[in-house]
């Protein structure tokens, strides 16, 4: 029996191990207060979190929730709604050939319930994330629509919090529907449909990975250039690295103004050029949250 115990605890602790690498305490450096830092993932449901050891203390020691772009905001709101609509009258249909149009018809309502023409004036990008979301969710069961990065901005507004942004609506605007001309967009819309089986194996590996709290293993098969799920090495410098490197200029004087948690994408908290490396190279003490 104390056998027994002894490893339903051993494994407790190797739980909650993995869980913290995804929650980061920041010191050092001369900060008053601590901060904190961590990874959120658009495919997981918020039930999740409580399975987190430490996280709800450590966001609720925090007076600023610091995020990619601040959400309840009815400006942002409006200019992502024009944005999601392709410029000059264009239309997916006339992106793509006859068979095309046949393969994203069929796909997207099999999965979406919604024809290509129902959704023809929208951007392919977010098309192809519309249909990935409702994809992962029809095969895992998951039925929560919140994301944990909105989660926590809406619990900062209930708690009056204050909410800052590392980017504005329109850098977000470039980075969501800015990748590719529409051409290039509407293909990988295609192809991206043509090989959902691939896609969604690919989704389950990082989500797997998220989990167990593999932050720099999720890096690695994000880039890996074997899936069409997979970014390029120009796509990931652009999506990932050079924002990095754009916050990194920014998150030190939120650290100095008060205790901060900072709610971004677990990819950039990984690899090399990843937040928690950088902000350790810029003299900062980051520890995991055990």
């Amino acid at each position: 029996m104390k056998k027994n115990i002894l490893i339903v605890f051993s494994l407790f602790l190797c739980f909650s191990a993995l869980q913290a690498q995804l929650l980061w305490k920041i010191t050092g450096k001369g900060l008053k207060h601590p901060s904190y830092l961590f990874g959120t993932y658009k495919q997981i449901p918020i039930q999740f979190l409580d399975s987190i050891p430490g996280l709800f203390k450590a966001f609720n020691d925090c007076d600023l929730v610091v995020s990619e772009m601040v959400m309840n905001n009815i400006d942002a709101t409006g200019k992502i709604r024009r944005a999601a609509i392709m410029p000059d009258n264009t239309r997916i249909n006339d992106l793509l050939n006859d068979e095309q149009k046949a393969i994203v018809d069929n796909g997207l309502k099999t999965v979406l319930k919604l024809g290509l023409k129902d959704v023809s004036i929208m951007n392919p990008s977010l098309v192809l994330t519309m249909y990935e979301i409702e994809l992962y969710k029809k095969v895992t069961g998951i039925t929560d629509d919140k994301q944990s990065e909105s989660y926590f901005q809406l619990v900062a507004a209930e708690k009056n919090k204050k909410v800052a942004g590392l980017e504005t609506v329109d850098q977000q605007i470039a980075f969501l529907y800015g990748n590719g001309t529409p051409e290039q967009q509407a293909d990988h819309l295609v192809d991206a449909i043509q090989h959902k089986n691939e896609m969604l194996t690919r989704m389950v590996q990082l989500t797997k990975l998220y989990k167990e709290g593999k932050i720099d293993q999720l890096v690695e098969l994000s880039k890996g250039n074997n899936s069409i799920t997979d970014m390029t090495d120009e796509e990931f410098t652009k999506l990932v690295d050079n924002r990095n490197s754009d916050w990194l200029t920014k998150l030190p004087a939120y650290f100095n103004q008060s205790s901060c948690f900072v709610a971004v994408d677990a990819l950039h908290l990984g690899g090399k050029s990843g937040l928690v490396k950088q902000l350790q190279k810029a003299g900062f003490k980051v520890k995991t949250v055990e």
